[in-house]
């Protein structure tokens, strides 16, 4: 939880007074610090999303089915978009497959995942990125949907 001491000197649409210079520079310094830590708790939570990204590969029983589904592709005996396990991963596990299906409380650390994994895929697998094209009502209900996240760890101080 970030705590958020509650102060107006620093803005001119809400302060009630003039302030002293100190007061006025108390509160900008005391709002800097609340970025600072709100920016550390967004960090933490993308490092945490960081740390879970592709979970469905690499816990079972999610594993064996990627592997049974990548070999039966490769064989020619499927399609690999058409397997149970694409369909675990990118239409109902895993949030950060945009482009296939996106969540009604989709938000800013999916849409970074999104990037980061289009972006380390096609530098591994080919040396090329596709275009990573996130439609703009999309990134809009991102962002509204992390504000409402980031307030949730806020807590106000009197």
């Amino acid at each position: 939880m970030v705590q958020i001491k509650k102060h107006t000197e620093g803005d001119s649409r809400v302060a009630k007074e003039l302030p002293t210079f100190r007061d006025f520079n108390n509160a900008n310094d005391a709002h800097r610090q609340d970025v600072v830590n709100l920016v550390g708790e967004f960090c933490k939570q993308l490092e945490e999303k960081a740390r879970r990204h592709d979970w469905t590969k690499v816990e079972e029983p999610y594993r064996s089915m990627f592997y049974r589904d990548l070999c039966a592709t490769i064989e020619g005996r499927m399609n690999f978009v058409d397997g149970e396990w694409a369909d675990l991963h990118y239409n109902k596990l895993e949030r950060h497959h945009l482009k296939r299906y996106c969540r009604d409380d989709v938000n800013m650390f999916d849409v970074i995942e999104m990037i980061c994994d289009c972006v380390a895929a096609g530098m591994a697998r080919s040396g090329e990125i596709y275009d990573v094209d996130i439609p703009a009502e999309v990134l809009t209900k991102a962002v509204k949907n992390t504000v409402e996240v980031l307030k949730r760890e806020i807590y106000v101080v009197d």
